[in-house]
């Protein structure tokens, strides 16, 4: 028997192992089942709502859609995707321009050991979800778009502070050092040592953020009609079961979401 035969059967028979773990987990799937009170029953009326979906994504309220016939223009879905974007594009600059001296703070090569103070604060703005920041907002703002745009900002600021600290983190030290051994101040390193190098990356990050936020702002209407978004319309034509309505929503959603990927996707491409 060769040695590497030795070695083999000497190691420990991991298979065993899997084996047991894989039947705890089927073992533990179908217990969960006990107790998830699935009505069977209900699940017969799948089939009819479905099929009551389709008829009514197949009659699209085009008047709300657009805003024509017993709505305004600032009544139908177009407007609101143009508010939803606005509230979009908005809070994604105040959050990329705001998470720049964040980055800096956050930043071990910038700050050294201070940095902990950056990480920390970001960490707590990232800590509450968009929901729970309008819901707080909008007792102080109002149900405005206003509300949804310092949401969109502050919890921009958080995701995008890390990221830019990042990048920062990982940018050549070689024109940093040549402008130090020329005398420049801290200024004039930030200006001509780091900005150059960091500005196509942190671009690229905020277009990428941007993406996001236009799903976020889709969404935060939902807390009330005046909040801006899609949010309220989706909430009540989900609750009365208006498929129509609901249709046109995800129609021009679907629209706005590809158009701004595919526009940030090429953006970014020039960028990097």
């Amino acid at each position: 028997m060769s040695k590497l035969e030795n070695v083999l059967k000497k190691e420990p028979r991991r298979w065993i192992m899997n084996l047991v773990f894989a039947i705890a987990m089927i073992l533990a799937l179908i217990y969960s089942f006990s107790g998830s009170s699935i009505n069977i029953l209900r699940l017969q009326t799948v089939g009819i709502q479905f099929k009551l979906m389709l008829r009514g994504f197949s009659e699209i309220n085009w008047n709300f859609l657009i805003g024509t016939g017993l709505y305004d223009f600032d009544e139908g879905i177009i407007y609101l995707a143009l508010q939803t974007l606005s509230i979009a594009f908005t809070g994604t600059l105040i959050g990329s321009v705001l998470a720049i001296p964040f980055a800096f703070l956050s930043s071990k090569k910038i700050v050294g050991k201070f940095s902990k103070i950056g990480i920390t604060l970001i960490t707590f703005i990232r800590v509450f979800p968009e929901i729970i920041l309008v819901l707080i907002l909008v007792k102080g703002f109002g149900m405005t778009p206003l509300a949804c745009v310092i949401t969109i900002g502050l919890h921009s600021i958080g995701m995008l502070g890390k990221m830019f600290s990042e990048v920062i983190d990982n940018m050549d030290d070689g024109p940093i050092e040549a402008l130090d051994a020329v005398g420049a101040n801290t200024w004039q390193k930030i200006r001509y040592g780091i900005f150059p190098q960091i500005i196509p990356d942190l671009s690229s990050i905020a277009l990428y953020r941007l993406d996001i936020n236009v799903r976020s702002a889709s969404i935060l209407g939902i807390v009330g009609t005046t909040a801006g978004g899609f949010g309220a319309i989706l909430s009540l034509a989900a609750l009365f079961v208006d498929w129509r309505t609901l249709a046109a929503v995800l129609v021009v959603i679907v629209v706005l979401v590809l158009t701004v990927d595919a526009i940030s996707s090429y953006l970014r491409r020039k960028l990097v």
